[in-house]
């Protein structure tokens, strides 16, 4: 039994331009040999609207992913 895919989803109040009240991102982390065996895998971004003010805030979520995993 291998682990293959662990996926994180963030929710934060929409931006004033925004007609929705919240957005969600999900940031899925997964390897091909497994998370198990592979911790170098990569990232994969789902949102249909993501509002961020700099990378610093994409960077502490990374940070924070590579903390629980």
């Amino acid at each position: 039994m291998k682990l293959e895919k662990a996926t994180f989803e963030f929710s934060q109040e929409a931006n004033c331009n925004s007609k929705n009240e919240i957005e969600i991102l999900t940031i899925e982390f997964e390897s091909p040999v497994g998370l198990d065996e592979d911790k170098e895998g990569f990232y994969i971004l789902k949102t249909e609207g993501w509002s961020i003010d700099s990378e610093e805030e994409i960077k502490k979520l990374i940070e924070r992913i590579n903390k629980i995993l």
